[in-house]
């Protein structure tokens, strides 16, 4: 076992005792030592709270998308371009949303991933401020974040138990007990609000909804950017409200809606994040690391400093450019700090080393020559060697992941094994390793039961891998997770959309720009790629079930729907719910959207006498209001 994978099982270990048994067996300074440590070697810790398997799951009613961040206050001016924004306080705990229907609390729930989140709602009588009544009989959603105030904290934490509020709000809600909640001092802090608002103003929403009971986070509108900033930041210290940053957000919901969104975040905001204290040590040496692209990276190894009770000794230079820019040189003092409070990197640098820093001019894994090459104005260092073991690890590596075919049991060293032995020089060839069977249980440190379990790890991914991750697995340029998942919800049966790889213009979907359909072209037009993804669906198949997760409709030739916008409110009797309708929608070439606009072509709400926001807007804009009943004759079936 490698010191990563077996750094990676502690932290694992501790998180299912911690979440699903509200206690870890070691104390949180020593936890925060080993995912530090485990960060440093490569383990990319999740966003959010890792789901527990007792913990029921669920998707959310809208994407819970992240925030862009920035660093200076001429970015935050760039970004508010001379419209009405608010300032508010970035909340450092939990994100989450609640959901009422006719006015009572029916759904509470994390962000998790951004489309599937836990459900929380066994939690909600212990966030003491959080309305479980409200005087509104519409759907009404409202997101915001969990947090344990400073005050608060320092009572619950009077033995030393716990490292911060925001981790001790982030354990309090992933375990399965109300009571160890209950005694956690939880509450809940609005910022926005997602459905059945009445205003085009989301100062007016935030204002609307202390009316309703909530409490929001502390928020300010006009002024200049560096005053709001530093006020905001000065009374979330005394007031002990735990924030990281300061989010700028459109005030206008139409104007910010009307922006749209990247797959990782919407455009109507951004987070001013606080600069990171830095740390003084000294550059030992820099690692070259090659990269599933062929990329080699350079990898800062220096003495190991102490930063928030954690030990840091290596962090990632990125790129030449870079490297260069910091000015590194042999042995150099060099000033580290944890970005986001997890990811260390160096700062800046004194010119104190002994020397440059030298570019290999061979790959460091197979002896090849090495290029540099200007990547959006950075110089990068790649292998020349398209076949480099090193390249063909970080494949694999990523193949095999989470995020691909999540194959359990394929460490990264028992692929590097795999690849020097010959086994394994492409992704198929994993397919084919039962054949090899008494080769491998001599590897070192496999044995018979430990290769049957990786044999059947593997034939279990190829009966149950869905669409996306297959796509997210052959590490097309530009296209993760994400980017699968679109692409599988607009071609269900995905080999429609190996066919017209070559030739399709995929800036026609949402967030794919130029440049990502320039590279699927490019992949899906290599000989050696498509050789080896037809060898891989020779094992692999994809079930109707996990097709259907993706689309279960079809498009209808005399849809009068294509192009249009649409909206939809209020109960549903026809489709099974409102998702099911809003997929025919889409399916039909329509874009659907959370709130009526001028934009909008129709409203579908079958109370059309209905008071609702929606209602009153789409009358007051003479938008069409329809029933499911119009609705199914505009699809033409």
């Amino acid at each position: 076992m490698t010191k990563l994978e077996e750094l990676t099982k502690q932290i694992e270990e501790c998180k299912e005792a911690y979440y699903n048994g509200g206690n870890s067996p070691i104390s949180d300074e020593a936890y925060d030592r080993l995912v530090d440590k485990a960060t440093a070697l490569g383990y990319i810790d999740y966003v959010g709270s890792k789901p527990a398997k007792q913990i029921p799951t669920i998707k959310h009613n809208h994407p819970m998308l992240s925030l862009d961040k920035v660093h200076t206050v001429a970015e935050v001016n760039k970004f508010i371009n001379k419209q009405p924004v608010l300032f508010m306080y970035k909340a450092d705990g939990l994100t989450c949303s609640a959901t009422y229907e006719n006015g009572i609390l029916v759904r509470l729930e994390t962000r998790g991933d951004g489309a599937v989140g836990n459900d929380i709602m066994v939690h909600a009588k212990s966030i003491t401020n959080l309305p479980k009544t409200i005087n509104k009989e519409e759907l009404y959603v409202i997101d915001g974040e969990v947090v344990i105030l400073q005050d608060d904290f320092e009572v619950v934490n009077s033995k030393g138990e716990y490292s911060n509020p925001r981790n001790l709000a982030a354990g309090s809600l992933n375990q399965l007990d109300p009571a160890i909640s209950a005694q956690r001092c939880l509450k809940f802090f609005a910022w926005d609000v997602i459905d059945g608002y009445s205003s085009d103003s989301l100062c007016d929403n935030l204002v609307e909804a202390q009316k309703l009971g909530f409490e929001t986070v502390a928020f300010v509108t006009g002024g200049d950017a560096e005053s709001n900033i530093e006020n905001l930041k000065a009374a979330a210290e005394n007031s002990g409200f735990p924030i990281d940053g300061v989010v700028i957000k459109y005030d206008s919901v139409e104007y910010g809606m009307s922006l749209g969104s990247t797959v990782h975040h919407r455009l109507n905001a951004c987070a001013f994040k606080f600069q990171d204290e830095s740390y003084q040590t000294r550059l030992d040496h820099v690692e070259f690391q090659v990269g599933k692209s062929g990329q080699i990276t350079p990898v800062a190894v220096f003495d190991p400093v102490l930063i928030e009770n954690t030990e840091v000794e290596r962090a990632s230079l990125h790129n030449l450019s870079v490297m260069k820019a910091l000015g590194l040189t042999d042995r150099c003092t060099v000033y580290v700090a944890k970005k986001n409070q997890i990811i260390p990197q160096i700062v800046e640098c004194d010119d104190d080393g002994l020397g440059p820093i030298e570019i290999p001019l061979i790959c460091p894994d197979c002896g090849s020559l090495t290029k540099v090459i200007k990547q959006n104005a950075s110089e990068v260092l790649f292998c020349t060697n398209h076949h480099c073991n090193g390249r063909l690890l970080g494949l694999l590596t990523h193949f095999v992941s989470k995020a691909g075919m999540d194959i359990k049991g394929l460490s990264e060293q028992t692929l590097d094994m795999l690849i020097k032995s010959g086994l394994v020089s492409n992704f198929a060839d994993l397919f084919t390793l039962r054949e090899s069977r008494s080769r491998l249980v001599n590897f070192p440190g496999l044995g018979e039961k430990s290769v049957d379990k990786l044999l059947k790890a593997i034939d279990d991914a190829c009966k149950d891998t869905d669409p996306a991750h297959f796509i997210s697995a052959l590490s097309i340029p530009g296209i993760g997770l994400a980017q699968g998942k679109l692409i599988a919800k607009k071609w269900p049966n995905i080999k429609d959309f190996f066919a017209c790889a070559t030739t399709y213009n995929f800036t026609n979907l949402e967030n794919f720009g130029e440049v990502t359909n320039n590279a699927i072209h490019a992949w899906f037009s290599d000989e050696a790629n498509t050789g080896v993804l037809n060898s891989c669906l020779v094992y692999i198949s994809f079930p109707d079930t996990k097709l259907a997760e993706h689309s279960n409709v079809s498009v209808s030739g005399n849809s009068q729907l294509a192009g249009k916008t649409i909206c939809v409110t209020g109960d549903v009797h026809i489709f099974k719910n409102r998702k099911e309708l809003t997929d025919k929608a889409e399916a039909c070439g329509a874009k659907v959207t959370g709130s009526v606009s001028k934009n909008t072509d129709y409203l579908v709400n079958n109370d059309i006498n209905s008071k609702s926001s929606k209602n009153t807007k789409a009358k007051s804009l003479g938008i069409r209001i329809i029933t499911e009943e119009e609705f199914i004759a505009l699809t033409g079936e």
